[in-house]
């Protein structure tokens, strides 16, 4: 497999993950969202596979958090957001956190799959948390893993 290049965003990339982040999910945050995200310290963004993935991180005391995590739907299952998901793990450590969670929709089994394959485990769940395009809700697993990531 060919090395993925990885970027750290800034605000100037607000436009592009806003635009990828409308891809993915069904309530899309919107360009000032992402320039706002972007200029907070204790937040950062790796954009991966020149604009066909990124992660949103932010930081507080010894906890990270994964904002969103988005890939094209054309682009998915190449390992980009693996990559992105170690990356993040290890930028994170290196700016003292050391545990990482995040939020996914419990119907999401492609999400799951990748986050326990990066050491991610339940630790709560909210439930009807995400309200689909269709009406339906889904609940929100909380994950949570120590850093850094198991490889």
């Amino acid at each position: 497999m060919n090395a993925i290049a990885i970027r750290a965003a800034s605000p100037s990339d607000a436009a592009l993950l806003s635009a990828l982040h409308a891809q993915c999910f069904d309530e899309a945050w919107d360009e000032p969202a992402f320039a706002a995200f972007l200029r907070d310290s204790f937040t950062f963004a790796l954009i991966a596979g020149d604009g066909r993935a990124f992660i949103l991180i932010r930081g507080a005391a010894d906890e990270s958090e994964i904002l969103t995590l988005c890939t094209r739907p054309d682009s998915r299952r190449v390992g980009l957001a693996r990559a992105l998901v170690e990356a993040a793990g290890a930028e994170a450590h290196r700016r003292g956190a050391r545990r990482m969670f995040l939020e996914v929709g419990a119907d999401n089994l492609a999400a799951h799959d990748l986050y326990a394959q990066a050491g991610f485990a339940p630790v709560g769940r909210r439930p009807g948390y995400y309200i689909r395009n269709t009406g339906q809700a889904a609940d929100a697993v909380i994950l949570s893993a120590a850093l850094p990531l198991i490889r």
